[in-house]
Parts: structure tokens; C-alpha cells; sequence
């Protein structure tokens, strides 16, 4: 008997959120296909997103490597969740909302972040060296500000 292995994204975004994953599912896909592509562009050459990275069999093919910036970025986005909450609107959220402008420009360079979703992907000690120990801090609090003050 052969027993299905769970898709570990797709695990992930039920934990953060379990009434309604689909949305934050696919965004983590996508975040994790690029980055892959960005590293190894032959490994997504040909690879139809909807058909092979959604059902999380292309995760499945790729080398230990390869696997691994998908276990790091879901790792990254747990925690980075678990520390500020969850709310459907990190997806599509501009930077200039939460982070300091001096901090934008290389959010946007050296991590291609856009969105507050994008924050999850970089490590809490990188911020401290962006913005230094108050600025980070002071960027956490706003970052759950942002989860407690926008409607549900």
C-alpha cells in the first residue's frame, strides 16, 4: 500500500490559516518557485505552475538542495507568522505601510520583497542590521499594529 506524503506548503499555510489556506498556499508556491528559478532557472523551465506546483509534486522531484529553499522559506513564514499573526491582507499589502522608508531599498533589492508576505522570508536578524535594534523593534510592533487595526 502506497500512503500519500503530505504537501509540507500546503501544511504550512493551514496552520496560519486553517479557515481559508488556498490563497496563502499558492503565494507560497509561487514565492518558493521563484526563488528556485531565480537559483536554477532549468529547474522550472517547462513547468506548468498550475498543474505541477500546486498539487506539490514539483517540490517532490526537485533535489535535497533545491528542496531545502522550499523548507527554509516555509520555515521562515511560520515563524515569521507565529510572531506577528496572520491576516489575509500581507499578501497584497505594499511595504510602506509597516516599514520605515530607509528600509525599503533594500527590502526590494536584496530580498525582492513587495508585500508584507515578502517580510517572511527574511531573517529577523537581518532587520536588526537594516534598521538597528530600535528600528527593527519598532518595525515588528507596526507589523502587528497592521494585523490587529485592518478589518477582518
Amino acid at each position: 500500500m502506497t500512503q500519500s506524503i503530505p504537501d509540507p506548503l500546503r501544511a504550512a499555510a493551514k496552520l496560519i490559516s486553517p479557515d481559508a489556506p488556498d490563497a496563502l498556499e499558492r503565494r507560497i508556491k509561487l514565492d518558493v518557485f521563484n526563488s528556485i528559478g531565480r537559483i536554477k532557472p532549468d529547474a522550472i523551465r517547462d513547468v506548468d505552475f498550475d498543474t505541477e506546483v500546486i498539487n506539490g509534486n514539483f517540490f517532490e522531484t526537485l533535489s535535497p538542495p533545491l528542496q531545502g529553499i522550499a523548507i527554509a522559506r516555509t520555515e521562515g513564514v511560520l515563524a515569521f507568522y507565529n510572531r506577528v499573526g496572520w491576516h489575509p491582507s500581507f499578501l497584497d499589502a505594499e511595504l510602506s505601510c509597516c516599514v520605515p522608508e530607509d528600509g525599503i531599498e533594500v527590502l526590494q533589492q536584496r530580498y525582492h520583497a513587495r508585500t508584507l508576505h515578502d517580510l517572511a522570508y527574511v531573517h529577523p536578524k537581518h532587520f536588526v542590521k537594516m534598521l538597528g535594534k530600535p528600528g527593527a523593534a519598532s518595525l515588528w510592533e507596526s507589523i502587528k499594529r497592521f494585523v490587529d487595526t485592518t478589518p477582518h
